[in-house]
């Protein structure tokens, strides 16, 4: 039986400043990561691809868990904690207070998008205007600023424990009396596919991050596998590459799949026209017996493999 989702893919930046770091001066930088050989690159942080994704969820008709502040506004802002929301559900929670101590482990794990090849230095020049600031004309200048940007492809991984959707402990709920343990909770196996299904359909319309008026990003995949287990391993996390002439390892890919038995079921889907390697991606994994097919379709897949009486979780 299937107790986990790996969804791993690739988007595409062709210009971005997706998740900020610290400003430096005037220059607003990005999350960078050191590789071995003194390169850096570029990452978007799992926190900021959840907020992504929670936006996609609000829009599909999900009242989202209420966010309070933390007792004596200091620390970390909670949220409610309850199963009836599905990002308290699907993303977990931490409430550390005077009156309860509970935790919920995500059940959904989203890795940081790393990009695919190393940050090259750009960045924009951009100008604060002072005309109109108190009557002032153009001739007032303005004030200059720089913001660090790059063009590059990211790679992301998603664990779904499937086992643990709507399903709750104990020990991660409210107690309704101070001294009485709750009692575990288990949604109804349509509701917690509803909530994957949900997820899964996120992907189609995903973008946002910071910036976004001046660098729109879309963060939706444009090669995307999907693959049901019955062991609970991110299998593609360190396995989806490209080379500097945009060209996907397919080599990597087929020996994962290959050496995976638990792997129940694989889904694949590339949007045409962003790979130098198109017509090989379709090929070899078409030979190896998994059809590639439209981002979109790929998804609705995905959702019918949910869908579908004979997966249970």
């Amino acid at each position: 039986m299937s107790n986990c989702l790996s969804i791993s893919y690739i988007f595409k930046t062709s210009l971005g400043s997706v998740n900020g770091s610290f400003t430096e001066g005037n220059v607003a930088t990005i999350k960078k990561i050191t590789c071995l050989d003194g390169k850096t690159i570029p990452y978007i942080s799992g926190q900021s691809q959840k907020y992504a994704i929670r936006t996609k969820l609000r829009e599909q008709g999900f009242s989202l868990s209420p966010v309070f502040s933390s007792e004596n506004n200091k620390g970390v802002d909670i949220t409610a904690g309850d199963p009836r929301f599905i990002d308290d559900d699907l993303f977990g929670y931490m409430i550390a207070s005077r009156k309860e101590n509970r935790r919920r482990t995500a059940p959904v794990r989203v890795s940081a998008a790393i990009a695919l090849s190393p940050f090259k230095g750009d960045r924009d020049l951009g100008t604060k205007s002072k005309e109109g600031i108190d009557g002032q004309t153009m001739e007032a200048g303005g004030n200059l600023f720089e913001t660090e940007i790059y063009y590059n492809f990211f790679k992301s991984d998603i664990l779904v424990e499937l086992d643990r959707v709507g399903r709750f402990k104990g020990y991660e709920l409210e107690k309704k009396e101070k001294n009485a343990k709750p009692d575990p909770i288990e949604l109804p196996l349509h509701e917690r596919k509803k909530r994957v299904i949900a997820l899964l359909e996120s992907f189609k319309t995903l973008w946002g991050g910071g910036k976004q008026s001046r660098f729109m990003t879309d963060l939706s995949p444009k090669f995307i596998i999907y693959t049901r287990q019955s062991r609970k391993i991110p299998v593609l996390l360190e396995s989806l590459n490209l080379d500097k002439n945009e060209v996907i390892d397919i080599d990597t890919i087929l020996e994962v799949f290959q050496d995976s038995s638990f792997i129940d079921h694989a889904i694949v889907g590339l949007r045409s026209g962003i790979f130098s390697n198109d017509e090989e991606i379709k090929t070899r994994l078409s030979e190896a017996g998994y059809q590639v097919i439209p981002i979109n379709g790929a998804i609705n897949a995905m959702i019918a493999d949910i869908t579908s009486d004979s997966v249970i979780f």
